[in-house]
């Protein structure tokens, strides 16, 4: 009798959700009952923190936005401890949220990496980068896209979208605006800047949507990527000329030459090498650029801090999960390089912050753990009550989100496949003590770095006998997991 009366008075605090999820149950079959008591369990757990004792519960299903930035490697933010670049907006959502201080992903390229924030899939399973076939319909019929807009949600894209798809994307989303370079348009005949539009579009679906049903905004800033095919590359809002001016930005350790005439033959006069003459290949352009850099990371920050204006504008902020998460890393003269590719981790890492106003306080706001770009799908499934599919290859992040120790992946495989004669494809299994680095079509040549000792990864180790056996372990766990991924693919 006690047990009856227990459920009966769970389920009377859960009416409210209760009610909008039966709603979308009825006309769905992504919805089941399953669906509904794991969504009831991750909204009702208890908080730590500062509320802690109170039992902290979702009245309706969430909004959900989804940032990416565009070649933001992890350090670019304040929060991430650059103390020169100024974030404080994207700062003060870590701070209320929760920030991955340890995120990769799979592969450092935007196109291939963002098929993997789409389907939760590697590039080795999803088969899609650059010079490839559209992303296969097999994998687009399980993204977090398709599989929110069938379960009821209003889904938006606004942005690069940066991939090809085999369907036709209206069929993924509810509502989009795409757009691209260059940073500098004429809208209405007023010169305006691209992330200021795209942050303008984004408010514009949010003033569309912010009622009835829930819905997931996906907003893909072109931002701070470089306009390659200009002489400025970098570009920012008029407003932030003279930030950073008196700054004098670090040069990275690794950018001594020494790095780069140690290389082998294959890394040099790459496509990163050519790029940095570009942008790096004196201390004066240095500077130039790299402020450059940071004020387009600061410009995006500003247009946040709008969105999440408007949300309070629109009375939703309470109910509106946003994540932000970079596609690749960058290299800022490390090496003697430019761009991304490679498997080091400044190429590789990137930030990712998760704000949710209803289950984020936790005593812990910085998590270490490596999570990975494939694991945001999962994430925003099951934040929205949505088993994710049993294809995907990542890891929903809310058991993370607990406080508890939970059981964790204790090493992570990366991995470039494009064929581009001038960016050499690599791999990399990376733990929380070692990196190791291969090159498929160089096997001669490998990298190992103790990234206790070595977090900028200075001192390749590979040379050492000691570390022969180390190495052979490594090279059976990239076999076996490229096996892995390959037998996961579908056939077309």
């Amino acid at each position: 009798m006690i047990l009856i009366f227990v459920f009966l008075f769970f389920i009377s605090k859960q009416l409210p959700m209760l009610t909008s999820m039966f709603s979308l149950m009825s006309s769905n079959k992504y919805w089941n009952w399953a669906g509904v008591f794991a969504l009831l369990f991750f909204s009702s757990y208890r908080s730590k923190g500062e509320n802690s004792g109170k039992s902290v519960r979702r009245s309706s299903l969430p909004n959900i936005i989804f940032i990416v930035t565009d070649d933001q490697r992890w350090d670019m933010l304040g929060c991430a401890g650059n103390k020169i670049i100024q974030t404080p907006n994207i700062d003060k959502m870590a701070n209320e949220g929760v920030r991955f201080s340890h995120a990769f992903v799979t592969t450092p390229i935007c196109a291939a990496s963002r098929a993997s924030f789409f389907t939760g899939l590697y590039e080795r399973t999803h088969d899609f980068t650059f010079n490839k076939p559209p992303i296969s319909k097999a994998y687009t019929d399980n993204s977090y896209p398709l599989l929110l807009k069938q379960a009821g949600y209003q889904t938006g894209f606004v942005g690069k979208f940066g991939v090809n798809v085999e369907v036709p994307v209206d069929s993924l989303f509810s509502w989009k605006k795409m757009n691209g370079f260059p940073y500098w348009k004429t809208v209405n005949g007023t010169k305006q800047y691209l992330t200021d539009i795209q942050g303008d579009q984004a408010i514009q679906f949010i003033k569309e949507f912010a009622t009835g049903k829930p819905f997931c905004l996906s907003l893909s800033f072109s931002a701070p990527h470089a306009d390659d095919d200009s002489k400025e590359q970098y570009f920012w809002p008029q407003s932030l000329d003279s930030l950073y001016k008196i700054a004098t930005i670090p040069v990275p350790p690794t950018a001594a030459p020494a790095f780069y005439e140690a290389l082998p033959d294959f890394l040099k006069g790459t496509m990163s090498r050519e790029r940095w003459f570009w942008r790096f290949d004196n201390p004066e352009k240095f500077q130039n650029m790299v402020k450059g850099y940071y004020r387009m990371i600061t410009g995006i920050d500003q247009v946040v801090g709008k969105i999440r204006q408007e949300l309070i504008t629109q009375n939703i902020a309470d109910n509106t999960i946003i994540i932000l998460m970079g596609d690749n890393g960058y290299y800022l003269g490390d090496r003697g390089y430019a761009d991304k590719w490679l498997m080091h981790d400044v190429s590789i890492r990137v930030p990712l912050i998760i704000y949710d106003p209803v289950n984020m306080n936790l005593d812990n706001k910085v998590l270490d753990q490596m999570v990975l770009n494939i694991d945001v799908a999962p994430t925003i499934l099951e934040l929205a009550g949505i088993y994710p599919h049993e294809r995907m290859q990542g890891k929903s992040l809310l058991p993370l989100f607990s406080g508890k120790r939970v059981k964790w992946r204790n090493s992570i495989f990366c991995e470039h496949l494009m064929n581009e004669p001038r960016i050499p494809n690599s791999e990399c299994i990376r733990t929380d003590n070692w990196k190791f680095i291969r090159y498929p079509k160089h096997p001669d040549f490998v990298e190992l770095y103790d990234l206790k000792k070595d977090p900028w990864e200075e001192h390749n180790l590979a040379e050492k006998s000691e570390y022969k056996n180390l190495i052979l372990k490594f090279q059976k766990q990239c076999d076996q997991k490229i096996g892995q991924l390959l037998i996961a693919r579908v056939e077309k």
